[in-house]
């Protein structure tokens, strides 16, 4: 399930903080903060009116991850580089680029290119298609 990602990544592309939407549901900011960290869910009907405030389908909203491409290989990255106890310095050597650029890629601040994406693919033992369309932290 992706609601709580969705609902985070959709909340922030309409430019609103966890307050504002609290406020537009009538609901109080915690309980936002549930939702978005998988604490707790919304019940039926708050998520149908979730999914019509932000224009998607239940099926959508609960089901497939909204994001775009960039967030998911830059959280893979993270979860990767976690997973196997490397530092950025570490992917940095690997990748011949400064830790701060990896961070900027882990943060999705800045596109890593396909080379690069392929190397960390073939390090990690995952496929591109894995590293740039699944989300690898719901494998294991």
């Amino acid at each position: 399930m992706y609601l709580a990602q969705n609902l985070k990544y959709l909340r922030e592309q309409k430019g609103l903080s966890q307050a504002d939407l609290a406020k537009v549901l009538g609901v109080k900011q915690p309980t936002v903060g549930n939702w978005e960290v998988g604490k707790r869910e919304p019940d039926i009907d708050m998520l149908i009116r979730l999914a019509e405030y932000f224009d998607v389908t239940l099926d959508d909203i609960v089901l497939k991850d909204l994001r775009p491409p960039a967030f998911r290989y830059a959280e893979n990255i993270l979860y990767l580089r976690k997973r196997h106890g490397l530092s950025q310095m570490d992917i940095g050597q690997l990748l011949k680029v400064t830790q701060k650029c990896v961070s900027k890629y882990e943060k999705g601040e800045s596109a890593v290119d396909v080379e690069k994406l392929m190397k960390l693919a073939d390090f990690f033992g995952v496929t591109l298609d894995q590293l740039v369309r699944q989300d690898l932290s719901k494998e294991q």
